[in-house]
């Protein structure tokens, strides 16, 4: 963990060059942003996706240095015809409704990737919670509201909207798109799975500047409030 968030820290300070069709992608169609003014970047992941495991520390750390003017938030996929990945999507959006997600994001991750708790099955999903400390009730009553249900569409929308075929996926302001994966994607300069994620946020960061530049802003250092 120590080594990942400290290639966060570095990537932060980086500025290489990005390039399209190496570094990033261009949103095949732009999406309109939540925060007007700001620069917005999500996260598409899966609490089951090691890969999204192994990118969560640097994404953390990397998420708590924001300037003001950039927004994040995570979004959990799901993908149509994947029951699969119901489970995890409802025990996201019930977390995030709950204003938990910033401290169980790692937790979550934690005890699915580490611990194999089927967090899926709803009575082991339930005793977790409350041994976690959060109000079982609450989570419960959340977890199976009618409510839910449209939390539920909207992921599956969002994940159809973005094009999403692969997690941990970014998206920078609704015009671009980049991944560990994507970065790692030169067969010249295989960077490894850490060295990747750290790679997508140094990459992110010049998406970040870029779109500050054509918005006419200039660079702030003072840490914005993420929303995940």
């Amino acid at each position: 963990v120590v080594a990942v968030v400290g290639l966060a820290a570095a990537a932060l300070l980086a500025h290489a060059e990005v390039k399209p069709g190496v570094d990033f992608d261009y949103m095949a169609q732009p999406q309109p942003t939540e925060t007007p003014g700001k620069i917005e970047v999500i996260e598409f992941f899966w609490f089951g996706c090691p890969h999204c495991f192994k990118a969560e520390p640097a994404v953390e750390a990397w998420a708590k240095t924001l300037p003001k003017d950039v927004v994040f938030r995570r979004e959990h996929i799901l993908w149509e015809g994947r029951s699969d990945l119901e489970g995890h999507a409802k025990l996201f959006n019930t977390l995030r409704t709950m204003g938990l997600i910033d401290r169980m994001a790692q937790r979550v991750f934690d005890a699915i990737q580490v611990q194999h708790i089927e967090l899926r099955d709803e009575k082991t999903l339930f005793d977790w919670i409350e041994h976690e400390g959060i109000n079982r009730a609450q989570f419960e009553g959340i977890y199976k509201s009618f409510g839910m249900q449209a939390q539920m569409s909207r992921s599956a929308q969002l994940t159809t909207k973005y094009q999403i075929d692969g997690v941990p996926m970014f998206i920078v302001n609704g015009k671009y798109r980049t991944s560990p994966g994507k970065v790692d994607s030169n067969p010249k300069a295989p960077l490894g799975e850490v060295r990747a994620s750290a790679r997508a946020l140094e990459v992110i960061n010049e998406l970040v500047a870029k779109e500050r530049a054509s918005m006419g802003g200039t660079t702030t250092t003072a840490p914005s409030k993420a929303k995940h």
